[in-house]
């Protein structure tokens, strides 16, 4: 009974690990530049919009993901182009 119970607690610990590496993976990916599309294909449908303005003729848009570590990735689009992208947590370091 003992090795079953470590067998699921080692599968539970292996699987969650796994999942948390496609952010890492999409991350290492993402280059300025790229479009919305591009970014979001990457890194998954799962964003909410924080933000969007238009200014002298130009759109901008910021997209933001959370991980469950609580940081956040901010993607900052200028006319559907990345041209900033960052991580901030959520007790703002």
């Amino acid at each position: 009974m003992k090795k079953v119970l470590f067998a699921l607690l080692v599968t539970t610990i292996l699987t969650a690990c796994g999942g948390l590496k496609t952010y890492n993976n999409a991350l290492k990916q993402i280059e300025l530049g790229m479009t919305k599309e591009q970014v979001v294909s990457l890194m998954g449908q799962d964003y909410q919009t924080s933000g969007k303005t238009y200014e002298n003729n130009n759109e901008y848009e910021v997209i933001e993901y959370k991980d469950m570590y609580k940081f956040h990735w901010i993607f900052e689009f200028e006319n559907n182009k990345l041209y900033k992208w960052y991580k901030e947590t959520e007790d703002g370091k």
